[in-house]
């Protein structure tokens, strides 16, 4: 009877020494910016075409939380705000070019599922992507208007470096929809002919891992 209490608190600290290894918890944050421009866009319009097209890609960031469940064989789901922003270039043979931004804030759901091989972890699963709110130059600009989905999904894979309490993600993102489908000309739905793509560079802090 006097070994039960030793035994019991033996198991009680393996078991949490188990599920801390099996359970991760903790706060990350980093940059993006999206890796292919595509080609321009041409608006007709009654006093001529107007061409409409990517000027440059800014940096975003981002920040959020994760959860990681299991060690060798995990899957981590994450919740994170996103904030992008895009130079835009509109311009007709009788006027010159102007350049507007147009800046997104979204809140992206990674679901991702990894395998640890030594120092590194390979994730990659699907991402959702909640619409929050824009903010945009391109209102200034006759028959604009801003029509986002709100909700979309894409998918991310790449790796995380670092078993400790602080490691770095290096990821690509790919998604399944147009970039640019929430332009619209005077009612009429437009779109670039690619889908977009980002690097993403983050930092992982560990509260349990």
């Amino acid at each position: 009877m006097k070994n039960i209490v030793p035994v019991a608190i033996l198991l009680f600290f393996g078991h949490i020494a188990q599920s801390q290894s099996f359970f991760g918890l903790g706060f990350k944050g980093g940059i993006n910016t999206q890796v292919n421009k595509p080609s321009d866009i041409v608006i007709p319009g009654e006093n001529g075409n107007t061409s409409f097209g990517v000027e440059d890609f800014k940096f975003g960031t981002q920040f959020g939380g994760y959860i990681r469940i299991g060690n060798t064989i995990s899957i981590q789901p994450e919740v994170l705000f996103n904030s992008n922003k895009t130079d835009y270039r509109i311009g007709q043979s009788s006027v010159g070019e102007v350049i507007k931004n147009e800046k997104y804030n979204y809140l992206d759901m990674p679901i991702l599922l990894g395998i640890k091989l030594g120092p590194i972890r390979a994730q990659a699963g699907p991402v959702g992507h909640y619409f929050l709110n824009s903010t945009s130059e391109l209102t200034d600009i006759n028959g604009y208007e801003a029509r986002f989905k709100q909700f979309t999904w894409g998918w991310q894979a790449g790796l995380t470096l670092g078993t400790g309490r602080i490691s770095a993600d290096l990821r690509y993102e790919g998604n399944f929809n147009n970039q640019g489908d929430h332009i619209t000309f005077f009612g009429d739905q437009y779109h670039f002919d690619n889908t977009p793509g980002r690097l993403i560079v983050g930092l992982n802090i560990a509260l349990i891992k």
